[in-house]
């Protein structure tokens, strides 16, 4: 739309062609309307319309004095003069300033229109010239950044240094802002929202340029982010494609004080976003993020066999946060360790699976959910941050525990008795249990004796071998019984057995196919 301002000292007269003429089919809006020149030139300031429509003659200043007012502020103005037949010779006047034209009153609508169209088009051709000259421009300051980002030297210095001038490039120091999609598909529709906004927030501020640079848009700021400024900065972009469902990564490069080092932070930059998983967190990334400590202390790679165990009994007494703490302090200490992106989520499947393992011996139901558990593990390895990867994991092993573990809280004890009752057949150790309640293992072992009389290990022998007797009283022989119930070694069972019962499982068996 093109903006137009009416002038004239009639209410009449302005009021008329406000209303008898269908400007916006004309592809015209009319701002305002102003009783003489004085009060003209504020509405002028106010709305800076493309077209004014003026009468010649009026109290105060006249037509031409408000004509060469206008000028001044806006040489590109359209105007166009509105007369009386006794002004006819002062109209032809104000052709001379460049006016589009002048119209005898009373107005004729069909002439009127015949000079919006014409005018209309007059419009149209300058905002593409205007247009096309800015963009002409922005394309070469961003050639020009560009240039500077990537390090390539220049033959003359000194030419480089008048072209950053030219376009307001230099500065006391820089820093670049950097932001990295994760998407498969970069087209245009995804990248102008973010450059908009960028361009909005720092371009119109004269606090950097925005540029696009291999697949990824960032500003070369003409001052160093404050670290109060840093959570805003994060919080616009993610506004600009809050609505696209996007993933991505915001950084900053180090900061640099001349041109020549421009190249420097976007390097160190393009290396923050490298590391995006270990380090994002949903905030902009820097330097500083680089050389934190882990917040737990790391104490060596815990074996997958003694971390699966510990993660099954934390679900399988339904204990959430012992669950998390154990996730999270094993990425930690993968991380510690140098493992990469992909060994760690290959490292945690395979700990899942053997969860989920577990979980089928006691659970066979479970096998109605497999379908769900094989696509919440295959997200697993679309996860972008190490705590999106957390946090997936945490889902998983939430929708198993609603399937297998308890949700009421038990005491510790009851929670062992439950465990040995329920998983004699494994390697239950005291030492694990206490990872997962949170105990140290001698306060837990002395806490169970207290409570039942028995120490840990004796209990679960004789937990086993209750159950042995069972089996061997359906036929079983000796061995699958003795696997059965947890005992890798057949004459360890042998020994057990006999200490309890005073008898041989072979001796118990016979007797149990007598007695029937």
């Amino acid at each position: 739309m093109i903006d137009v301002l009416i002038v004239d000292d009639e209410p009449k007269l302005r009021e008329g062609l406000r209303t008898f003429i269908d400007w916006e089919s004309l592809g015209y809006r009319v701002v305002d309307t102003a009783a003489n020149g004085k009060e003209a030139l504020e509405k002028f300031s106010e709305y800076h319309p493309e077209l004014v429509i003026a009468d010649i003659r009026m109290p105060g200043m006249d037509g031409l004095q408000l004509i060469s007012c206008l000028r001044e502020q806006a040489p590109l103005l359209h105007i166009l003069i509105l007369s009386g037949y006794a002004d006819f010779d002062y109209a032809k006047r104000a052709i001379f300033h460049r006016t589009d034209g002048y119209l005898l009153k009373p107005v004729d609508e069909e002439e009127l229109i015949e000079y919006l169209i014409s005018i209309r088009t007059a419009v149209e051709e300058e905002r593409a010239s205007l247009e096309w000259e800015h963009i002409t421009k922005e394309w070469t300051r961003e050639a020009l950044v560009q240039s500077l980002l990537t390090g390539q030297k220049s033959d003359d210095h000194s030419q480089m240094m008048e072209r950053a001038e030219e376009f307001g490039l230099l500065s006391k120091s820089y820093q670049v802002l950097l932001v990295s999609l994760h998407t498969e598909e970069l087209v245009q529709s995804v990248l102008y929202p973010l450059r908009r906004a960028l361009i909005e927030r720092y371009e119109f501020n004269g606090r950097g340029w925005v540029f696009q640079l291999h697949g990824q848009v960032g500003v070369l700021l003409q001052e160093p982010l404050l670290a109060v400024e840093r959570e805003d900065a994060y919080r616009a972009v993610e506004l600009a494609i809050s609505d696209m469902g996007i993933d991505f990564t915001a950084v900053l490069g180090t900061k640099v004080s001349s041109l020549n080092e421009i190249a420097d932070s976007y390097h160190s930059a393009r290396e923050l976003i490298k590391m995006h998983f270990f380090l994002d967190e949903g905030k902009l990334l820097c330097q500083d993020a680089v050389h934190c400590e882990h917040e737990q202390v790391c104490s060596g790679i815990v074996p997958p066999e003694t971390l699966t165990d510990q993660i099954y009994y934390a679900v399988d007494i339904g204990n959430a946060e012992a669950v998390k703490s154990l996730v999270r302090q094993a990425g930690s200490s993968l991380i510690a360790e140098g493992y990469t992106e992909a060994e760690i989520k290959r490292h945690f499947v395979e700990i899942l699976t053997l969860v989920i393992g577990k979980g089928l011996k006691q659970h066979p139901e479970l096998q109605q959910q497999s379908k769900l558990f094989s696509d919440m593990l295959a997200e697993i390895y679309h996860m972008r941050s190490a705590q999106a990867l957390y946090g997936k994991i945490d889902c998983f092993l939430q929708q198993l525990m609603s399937n297998i573990g308890e949700k009421a809280k038990h005491r510790e004890v009851k929670i062992m008795l439950d465990l040995i009752e329920r998983n004699f057949s494994e390697n239950l150790k005291l030492e694990t249990l206490s990872g997962v309640l949170n105990y140290n293992s001698a306060y837990l072992g002395k806490l169970f004796k207290n409570e039942t009389g028995e120490y840990f290990n004796t209990y679960l022998d004789k937990v086993r071998i209750e159950k042995a007797k069972s089996y061997l009283e359906d036929g079983l022989k000796v061995y699958q019984v003795a696997e059965k119930v947890g005992y890798t070694n057949v004459d360890y069972f042998h020994s057990k057995f006999k200490k309890y019962v005073g008898t041989s499982p072979s001796a118990y068996r016979r007797q149990s196919e007598q007695a029937w």
